[in-house]
């Protein structure tokens, strides 16, 4: 399972999801863990479950949440497909 994370410039927000379709209490934590990592002081209030849309993940999860200063791991994205 690999980790994808995301940064939509647009509307300050970032994405941290996975190449499958996880929708576990287990998955969620582990996503929570990956972007703790890249933002010490984020908290479980900070971060929203979201389920995606588009054309590649479409019904997928992942978590999101709002940022200023982003690493530069974080791949840029035009604009977040949400269902």
């Amino acid at each position: 399972m690999n980790i994808i994370k995301e940064y939509c410039p647009q509307v300050g927000r970032c994405v941290v999801r996975t190449d499958a379709y996880g929708h576990t209490l287990r998955f969620f934590l582990h996503l929570f863990k990956e972007a703790k990592k890249d933002f010490p002081i984020l908290s479980t209030e900070d971060v929203e479950i979201t389920r995606f849309g588009g054309q590649h993940y479409k019904g997928s999860f992942g978590i999101e949440f709002s940022a200023k200063a982003v690493p530069e791991s974080y791949r840029k994205i035009n604009n977040l497909e949400i269902l």
